[in-house]
This record gives structure tokens, C-alpha cells and sequence, in this order.
């Protein structure tokens, strides 16, 4: 989980120039994207606040309709899982990636562990489920 965690926080950083820090409560309501590493399965939640600040960077729309944060949501997680095969791969580690797949805007409450991060209204969080 460190390894996606590092690769979280770069995708972020690297996207959108925005440096998270970790944030002692879990996003709990989150637009959330499934990947599986292996036989693992993660979740990765976002919310609205962050999915609107790379619909504005990189699409350059205000008022995203729901499927576009959808879409942006999908995209985050599959740009993670890129950086972390790369670190994975650095590391000597090679693991079976799968396609990120978004799972709805939902609570999640069943999970081993959980991190979340935050810069200013901006939230998200890995589950390891």
C-alpha cells in the first residue's frame, strides 16, 4: 500500500501542482475508483472538490456534468496505478495491474486499512479492502 500511496501523492502533484498531506480522517462520501494489484484490491476515493480542480486544469470546464467526474475519477486511479508499476518495477517488484473501474459515489465502511489525504477543501483516500 506505501508504494500506491507514493504514487497517489505524485499523480496529484505532478497533474495538478497540488502537495496533500495526510489527513487523520478518512474520506468516508467519495466518487471511489476499484484497481486490483495482484490478488489486492484497492479503492480510491476522491472527492468533488478535487475531481473539479482537474476538470478546470486539464479540461478547462467549470461545471463538469457528473459522467466527466466520473471519467476524472476513473483517470486519476489509472494514472496512480501507472506510477505505482513503475515504482513497483523499480523496486524489483512486478505485479499484475488491473483496469481501474469506477464503483459509484458511495460510503465505504467495510476496508483492512485506509489513509487519506488533503490540501484545502481538496480530499482523498486508498482502502485496502
Amino acid at each position: 500500500m506505501e508504494i500506491l500511496q507514493k504514487a497517489l501523492l505524485c499523480a496529484i502533484k505532478d497533474t495538478l501542482n497540488v502537495s496533500m498531506i495526510e489527513d487523520k480522517i478518512p474520506l468516508k462520501r467519495a466518487f471511489v475508483s476499484k484497481i486490483r494489484l495482484d490478488s489486492r484490491t484497492f479503492y480510491i476515493a476522491t472527492n468533488k472538490a478535487l475531481l473539479l480542480k482537474f476538470a478546470l486544469d486539464f479540461l478547462n470546464e467549470e461545471n463538469p456534468s457528473n459522467d466527466t467526474l466520473i471519467d476524472i475519477s476513473k483517470e486519476m486511479a489509472n494514472i496512480a496505478i501507472g506510477k505505482a508499476k513503475v515504482l513497483y518495477e523499480e523496486s524489483g517488484i512486478v505485479l499484475k495491474l488491473g483496469i481501474p473501474e469506477f464503483i459509484g459515489n458511495k460510503i465505504i465502511n467495510n476496508y483492512n486499512k485506509c489513509i487519506g489525504y488533503k490540501s484545502q477543501n481538496m480530499r482523498c483516500s486508498i482502502y485496502e479492502i
